[in-house]
C-alpha cells in the first residue's frame, strides 16, 4: 500500500526502490509496478536497499526491519539533507521515551544519531512517526 501512493505521488523521473522479503510478494509486486518507470522491487533482507543508494527519501518499514535490530544508517542511505520517515510509534509521553517500562532504544537511535536531525511527529493519538533530515 505504501509503495502505491509514494509511486502515485511522485514527480516523472523520481526512482522508488522496495525490498520485499517474501520472494512471492516480491514478484506480485514486480508485476503490479511492471510497466511503471523508475521502479524497482528487490527481494530478500532490508539490508539490500543499501546497493541503490543513496536516497533523498528513505521510508524504513517491514515490521522494524532498518529500524530496531540493525537500524539503517542514515549517512550511507541518505543524500545529504535527505529524508528519513521511521513509522509505526506510540507517541512519547516523556523523555527519555519508554517501551515497555525500559528506554525506547530504537526511537532513541534516531531521534539522537549525530547525523539527523530528527523529531516525532504525532500522526493520531496512538500513533507517530519520526521525522529526521540528513546533516550535511
Amino acid at each position: 500500500m505504501g509503495l502505491a501512493w509514494m509511486t502515485a505521488g511522485r514527480r516523472p523521473g523520481v526512482r522508488i526502490v522496495s525490498v520485499e522479503r517474501d520472494e512471492r510478494r516480491a514478484e506480485e509486486t514486480a508485476k503490479l509496478f511492471a510497466d511503471t518507470p523508475d521502479v524497482e522491487i528487490l527481494c530478500g533482507d532490508w539490508t539490500r536497499i543499501y546497493e541503490r543508494g543513496p536516497f533523498d527519501l528513505l521510508v524504513p518499514d517491514g515490521g522494524g526491519n532498518g529500524k530496531k535490530t540493525s537500524p539503517a544508517d542514515p549517512e550511507r542511505l541518505l543524500h545529504p539533507a535527505g529524508t528519513i520517515v521511521v513509522d509505526d510509534f506510540t507517541p512519547m509521553t516523556q523523555w527519555p521515551p519508554l517501551l515497555d517500562g525500559q528506554p525506547d532504544a530504537a526511537r532513541l537511535a534516531w531521534l539522537e544519531h549525530p547525523g539527523l536531525l530528527c523529531t516525532e511527529v504525532r500522526l493520531a493519538p496512538d500513533l507517530s512517526a519520526l521525522v529526521g533530515t540528513r546533516r550535511p
